[in-house]
């Protein structure tokens, strides 16, 4: 049984919206049911995007660059999660330099 598990790969998100709306799920609701499945960087996910740059990323580096990503990913996820009002205005003037 084990054997079987190690070779179904995970849906991509596209893969996932398909399998939705095949079965009447559209639109918000969609959308929400993928977002509630978190996201995580895999080490075959790295080697497949260090081939793509002409890079190689050694045993030792591989862990390390993953695990700085998945907290890439997970400090996205709390911006994306963030619920502001809509009675909460934006700012006037925005300015990404630190001062």
């Amino acid at each position: 049984m084990s054997a079987d598990r190690a070779r179904i790969k995970p849906l991509s998100r596209r893969q996932l919206l398909q399998a939705l709306a095949a079965v009447g799920i559209t639109g918000p609701a969609a959308i929400d049911l993928v977002a509630q499945a978190r996201s995580s960087i895999s080490a075959e996910t790295l080697r497949q995007a260090s081939a793509i740059l002409g890079e190689t990323f050694t045993a030792d580096r591989l862990p390390v660059v993953q695990a700085a990503l998945q907290r890439n990913l997970d400090q996205f996820q709390i911006v994306r999660d963030l619920a502001i009002d809509d009675s909460v205005e934006p700012a006037p003037v925005f300015d990404p330099r630190r001062r």
